[in-house]
């Protein structure tokens, strides 16, 4: 039987939220991304990684929101060392049509880059776009960090670590949330791909977990994840809400059926519309601080 090819690339956008995470299979996503959301891409350093995309926020017509709308930083994931921003546009897409203007930054990737310049990256990144995010419409009392798998490991990192916005002359008090979606934040270095990225001494080690950041001072947060995740495991999650309930720190979970890709798959096109997880990212993301 032939398979019209829109309806294949629905078939793999539904296996892979399933199934997994690579930049390649959720970069799939584009296929069936439609709309013409405006982006502006810009440097916030001299690196060429050093640069992010912008999608302005729209109304239900597709035309930019009239009034400041609230901003979402995404972090890309790829076990550190792949990734970029262009294969997620189609998350920077959804969430300018649910009327969010939206960050898509890329950092320096391993081996060329090690723990902790990635999270100076993004630390840089999120202070120049927030500084800016006017230009695009972007409200700056309600701008949120959110990130995927490693992606969420560095936003994770930026958003509890106190230390890599201070670099930036700044603080994450800035910042109106976090959004970690299928992210290690406790994990043991037991691979080699750990160890490389992040073994050293003791305190190098201690200080590449977010959950060891975690004080009655940090952002409130939403986590999401899958149950059946086989590349993150989920205590990994469990551990930072943990942490956060006993800062006393305003934390919410989303717990869904599925593996690594779930979390992030929600924005694409054929899921969107129905996702609980959607659905409360958006409203955390409205909700005022």
């Amino acid at each position: 039987m032939h398979i019209p090819a829109r309806l294949q690339s629905i078939t793999l956008i539904a296996t892979f939220a399933l199934q997994g995470c690579t930049t390649i299979q959720l970069g799939a996503a584009n296929l069936i991304e439609t709309a013409e959301v405006p982006r502006t891409e810009v440097a916030y350093g001299e690196g060429t990684r050093q640069r992010y995309d912008v999608y302005r926020a729209l109304d239900p017509l597709g035309r930019p929101l009239a009034t400041p709308a609230p901003v979402v930083i995404f972090v890309h994931g790829g076990s550190w060392e792949s990734g970029d921003k262009r294969g997620y546009a189609w998350v920077g897409e959804a969430l300018a049509q649910l009327g969010f203007v939206a960050v898509l930054p890329n950092y320096g990737l391993m081996p060329g880059t090690r723990f902790p310049d990635f999270a100076d990256d993004v630390a840089r990144a999120v202070t120049h776009a927030r500084a800016r995010s006017a230009e695009w419409g972007g409200d700056t009392s309600r701008v949120v960090l959110m990130g995927h798998s490693a992606g969420a490991h560095i936003a994770a990192l930026v958003a509890y670590d106190a230390r890599y916005l201070a670099k930036q002359g700044t603080t994450p008090a800035m910042l109106s949330g976090f959004v970690g979606l299928s992210g290690p934040y406790d994990f043991i270095f037991d691979t080699k791909l750990l160890r490389r990225t992040f073994a050293g001494p003791p305190e190098r080690e201690y200080d590449a977990l977010p959950v060891h950041f975690v004080s009655p001072r940090s952002l409130r947060t939403l986590l999401v994840m899958g149950e059946d995740d086989r590349t993150v495991n989920p205590r990994n999650t469990r551990s930072l809400a943990a942490a956060l309930r006993k800062a006393e720190v305003p934390v919410e979970e989303i717990w869904v059926p599925g593996t690594h890709g779930v979390s992030v798959g929600a924005f694409a096109r054929i899921n969107r519309a129905e996702s609980e997880i959607v659905r409360r990212i958006a409203a955390f993301v409205r909700a005022t601080p």
